[in-house]
């Protein structure tokens, strides 16, 4: 039997609550199909952390989770709705921890599955299902280097693509693409750049390495969509999409379109790839107004856990893996489909705590098919 460490760190604000649920979850697919061995070990870090130690995270954590096979993560950042961020006198200490977590770990690739779970209604009319998997650029782009100020009167801020790091992130967009059922529309298997080439040099740049990586990939289509089309696009028409490849701003902004049309930010996993211990965190915040007050929802914890298993289960070969994964996630579905607790950002009135509990109780009685069910 495999064994694998998980390190779990909640970090600040709902995380507390949700994720040792995503992590309960992980457990209850190991006691209900065996097959796998799960060592979850629990560390302090981020905001709340740093206020109360003057350190970002504990002095172990990373040596420990270089170690670990995987990472479950919260979010850091604002705990308490009733303080400011100017408040928190280790704002910034703690805040170092999400950096050190991605990039520090060397985790430069975003994996974000846009997928409308069966029983989520969604926000565009006529639409039942949604299978997009965007891919972000995280090690490069907006967002790395810091700005600068010009005096009072300007500001601007640097953007350095380079060969290696695109070319490594175009390789994974083509064979995750090579992986997939294909897009729903006809199941073309392909790639959209969403780009705004023309009108930024790295972004051209992108354009070119793309097509060069493209080569090695027949069987997969690739296509250029300027970024705001693209926007357009996801909303009116996701099936016309299958991988969807963005530098770090533009997929971020893209990401949380997909997370609305898909349910919202409470259902939807997150992953963070490409380095020594791969990071899952669910897409939400910190959502300090829900902290300690049982209504925050579950489901984005509990489906990157399946998230988490699923990955780790295709990078290690591992069918038992890969079946938690499925068992999570249909029992998620079966408990949105049949009626079950759902927290009120869904349209019901459970609590954080009974509407993990129906998705527990729902792995115990529900049936798995066989690996390639979509």
């Amino acid at each position: 039997m495999k064994k694998y460490t998980i390190a779990v760190i909640p970090l600040d604000g709902v995380g507390k609550d949700v994720i040792p649920l995503g992590a309960k979850a992980m457990q209850k697919a190991q006691e209900i199909l065996g097959g796998f061995e799960l060592d979850c070990r629990y560390y302090e870090a981020g905001v709340e952390y740093a206020v109360k130690t003057g350190k970002m995270c504990e002095d172990n954590l990373g040596e420990d989770i270089a170690k670990a096979d995987a990472m479950l993560c919260g979010s850091a950042g604002h705990y308490d709705a009733d303080m400011s961020k100017s408040e928190y006198p280790g704002y910034k200490t703690g805040m170092q921890v999400l950096q050190f977590l991605r990039s520090g770990m060397g985790n430069s690739i975003g994996l974000r599955p846009l997928r409308l779970r069966k029983g989520i209604d969604c926000p565009l009319r006529n639409r039942e299902e949604i299978d997009v998997l965007l891919v972000r650029q995280l090690a490069e782009g907006f967002y790395i280097r810091p700005g600068h100020m010009i005096g009072e009167d300007a500001a601007y801020d640097t953007i350095v693509v380079t060969r290696n790091v695109t070319e490594k992130f175009a390789d994974t967009c083509f064979r995750l693409a090579r992986g997939r059922h294909g897009r729903r529309q006809d199941g073309k298997k392909m790639v959209t750049l969403g780009n705004k080439h023309g009108n930024v040099t790295c972004f051209d740049f992108y354009r070119k390495i793309f097509t060069e990586v493209s080569a090695g990939y027949p069987d997969i289509e690739l296509q250029f969509t300027q970024v705001d089309a693209l926007a357009e696009h996801l909303i009116k028409d996701p099936d016309r999409f299958d991988v969807i490849a963005c530098e770090n701003m533009i997929g971020d902004i893209i990401g949380d379109i997909g997370a609305y049309i898909t349910g919202g930010m409470g259902i939807t996993p997150t992953a963070d790839v490409g380095g020594v211990t791969p990071q899952f965190r669910p897409n939400h915040g910190t959502f300090p107004r829900a902290v300690g007050k049982g209504f925050a929802n579950p489901l984005a914890s509990i489906l990157t856990a399946g998230l988490l298993l699923d990955t780790l289960g295709n990078e290690r070969g591992d069918d038992n893996l890969r079946r938690g994964a499925r068992l999570i996630e249909k029992a998620v579905e079966d408990n949105l489909t049949t009626g079950g607790p759902r927290t009120k950002d869904l349209g019901g009135t459970a609590n954080t705590f009974a509407t993990a509990e129906a998705v527990f109780k729902a792995m115990e009685v529900v049936k798995i098919c066989s690996k390639g069910e979509r």
